[in-house]
């Protein structure tokens, strides 16, 4: 699993995809070709006219008169509009060097050429080697690597929880090579099989630290080409915490790494000097519960001022720093989440940027301006309605912004920076919604956040029949189950006969940090409470079946599945469990200790989030599927549930994919229907 609250500012990474079935996770979005969605914006050099394409027409709007112009039908296929935000990139970090390949789930590249394109550096036997490209000599940099102690190379949780792909970084001026050193003694290993399919079996094993186990301990060393040196960089590679993001500034002539403790509630951005091997400090963060361990950066021109998104405020805003470690002062505020960075103008001392803002709807998406020195900023798109396909004029005096509601046709309008509407381009129809979804809200048990779903219906939706209920979910830390999209075709699941609910619990992303931290330390508590909590409200009406109620998940989904058919018996019929973790202590240290400490710290938050601890309150249907080569969320989490069921009596249903890994494909989505189907009789 990844950190699904790495900040999109822009976008980090991140995803894991969950749901291997697209019908358990697809939400349906409104085609391009409708009433109110313009594409192919284009703006005239000085910003004196706009023109778009609407259901084949193109359209031109003067916008001195505002006068509007057909320019006839549209020429060849129509285009999609851009969903994402159009973002001017300023200068960012220069090369470390040309990776090569494309490596394997939690692994990192085996090869990175310099810059100059003179040298190769390889992973080779657990060390680093160098080959001159022209004269083809070797370097041998380290030659003392073995299974316990590597160079050039990381721990598979460093690459599946912190993104860390490279393990290698040349400096911009080819000259010297930065690369790690990973110290696994004491990390016990896990032991995965393969060739469950064949006559004979092979064993191998992971250095898969668990949490509260051992770490690997990593530290950064550097190897100069000239002095044929190698210096030890001293920034706390050997404390139990982590080191990663090694990157290099705009103008090259410095080289950063992340580091945060083994709990990340606090992160250092550190500078590097290779040449003495110390380290001085740029910028750093904490947080009481965790820390975005790779926070949004947007270099200034000259290379050493940048924005930094910091979480200091409880909602993600930015900030304007420098590479020397000065502040000046706060560049964006409010009580709302900022999504992405869409554009720095220096010379008029501007940025523009879309934030969670809207107090009708915190999943309303809306497009702000701000002054660089922090002194002004204003919301543009002042419907309530969540907006996105936004288009920003040359002169950045305008913007083109389609609004929407889950039950809202789209429209697309023209805003003025001030926020006043200045034209309508093409306006959905009302009375054409397709009344598919129905977005709700409710109080959490705790009084202290509205909490949002949206229940998914059928096209021959009737009121007067009894529909069984799929709640469908993910649900993992800063992750979205939902979005204030219009909805305007059928799920898959509804084209079966159910109902669809899916909920943004406490612990999603998107409403800043106190309803992200909500669920810290309480993983399986929280938040699966809220989503039967969702189902309990949804049961009331008549036209919801609250006896033939499922819950169907993958990796985490997986984890919530299995905890909300344990431990919420009166609420779920049936589940699916895919993939699913069933105690964190049987997951890495990386991702769960970030939001849980470790078992040691919290061993209240580990039983309580264990699908284990309620086995002898289970009453329904469950069916359980995993991978038996899954190196992620490892089939002793399968294994350890069926052993306690069995210890308890309680009957169930499994399957084993003999050959896969942590996504178990077709298969997954097929069995998982097939058993809802018997089970739940639409």
């Amino acid at each position: 699993m990844k950190n699904f609250y790495s900040l999109r500012i822009p976008l980090s990474i991140l995803t894991l995809l969950l749901c291997a079935g697209s019908e358990l996770s697809a939400q349906s979005a409104a085609p391009t070709d409708v009433q109110g969605i313009v594409s192919k914006v284009k703006w005239s050099k000085n910003s004196s006219s706009v023109s778009w394409t609407n259901q084949g027409e193109r359209f031109e709007l003067d916008l001195g008169s505002m006068r509007r112009a057909s320019l006839g039908k549209e020429k060849g296929t129509e285009g999609r509009m851009r969903r994402r935000t159009r973002r001017a990139r300023g200068p960012q970090g220069a090369s470390t060097g040309e990776y090569i390949g494309r490596p394997t789930r939690g692994h990192q590249y085996t090869q990175v050429n310099s810059p100059d394109g003179q040298w190769e550096a390889h992973y080779r036997d657990w060390n680093v080697v160098l080959v001159n490209k022209k004269s083809k000599k070797t370097v041998a940099v380290t030659t003392k690597g073995d299974v316990d102690i590597h160079y050039g190379t990381a721990s598979w949780v460093y690459g599946e929880e912190l993104g860390q792909r490279s393990a290698m970084w040349w400096t911009p001026d080819s000259k010297k090579l930065v690369f790690y050193r990973f110290d696994d003694r004491g990390v016990e290993p896990f032991h995965l099989v393969t060739g469950w399919s064949k006559i004979n079996t092979k064993q191998y094993a992971e250095y898969y630290p668990k949490a509260g186990a051992k770490n690997p301990v990593a530290s950064l060393l550097v190897y100069d080409l000239e002095s044929k040196k190698t210096t030890e960089i001293a920034c706390g590679g050997k404390l139990d915490g982590y080191l990663f993001h090694v990157h290099a500034s705009p103008d090259g002539e410095r080289m950063l790494v992340h580091s945060t403790g083994r709990l990340q509630q606090q992160l250092r951005v550190l500078e590097m000097d290779l040449e003495t091997g110390t380290c001085k400090l740029v910028v750093e963060e904490h947080q009481d519960t965790w820390q975005s361990n790779k926070p949004g950066v947007r270099y200034l021109e000259d290379g050493e001022r940048f924005l930094w998104s910091t979480e200091k405020s409880g909602y993600t805003h930015f900030e304007l720093r420098d590479l020397d470690g000065r502040s000046y002062g706060d560049v964006t505020r409010g009580e709302c989440q900022t999504e992405r960075l869409d554009f720095v103008d220096e010379a008029t001392g501007q940025i523009g940027f879309s934030a969670y803002s809207s107090t009708a709807n915190p999943y309303y998406l809306q497009y702000h301006v701000a002054s660089l020195d922090g002194k002004k900023q204003q919301r543009v798109t002042s419907l309530d309605y969540h907006h996105s396909n936004f288009s920003l004029s040359p002169n950045k005096q305008w913007l083109v912004a389609q609004y929407e509601e889950v039950n809202t046709p789209p429209s697309t309008v023209l805003y003025r920076m001030d926020g006043s509407v200045a034209a309508m381009l093409a306006e959905g129809d009302a009375s054409t919604a397709a009344n598919l979804a129905e977005m709700f809200s409710f109080r959490s048990d705790d009084d202290k956040f509205d909490i949002y779903g949206i229940l998914y219906k059928p096209e021959s939706f009737d009121s007067t029949k009894a529909y069984p209920l799929i709640n469908s979910l993910y649900a993992g830390p800063g992750s979205r189950e939902i979005s204030a999209r219009y909805v305007s075709r059928e799920r898959r699941e509804n084209k079966r006969g159910y109902l669809v609910v899916k909920v943004n619990n406490r612990g999603c992303g998107a409403r800043g940090k106190a309803f992200l931290g909500a669920a810290y330390l309480r993983l399986g508590d929280v938040d699966i409470q809220d989503h039967a909590d969702a189902v309990r409200l949804l049961a009331k009406r008549d036209y919801v079946d609250g006896q033939r109620v499922g819950i169907v998940g993958h990796s985490y989904g997986g984890f919530m599945a299995a905890m909300g058919i344990f431990k919420h018996p009166d609420v779920y019929n049936a589940a699916v469990i895919g993939s699913g973790v069933t105690d964190w202590r049987n997951y890495d240290t990386i991702y769960t200790e970030r939001y849980m400490s470790t078992p040691q710290l919290n061993k209240k938050g580990y039983d309580t989030g264990a699908a284990m601890t309620y086995v002898e309150n289970f009453k329904g249907k469950v069916h359980i599927m995993h991978g038996m080569v899954d190196d992620n969320v490892h089939p002793n989490n399968a294994f350890q549930l069926i052993a306690a069921m069995d210890a308890a009596g309680k009957p169930y249903e499994s399957r084993f994919f003999p050959n896969a890994g942590h996504s178990l494909g077709p298969g997954f989505s097929k069995t998982t229907w097939e058993f809802f189907d018997r089970i739940l009789k639409p």
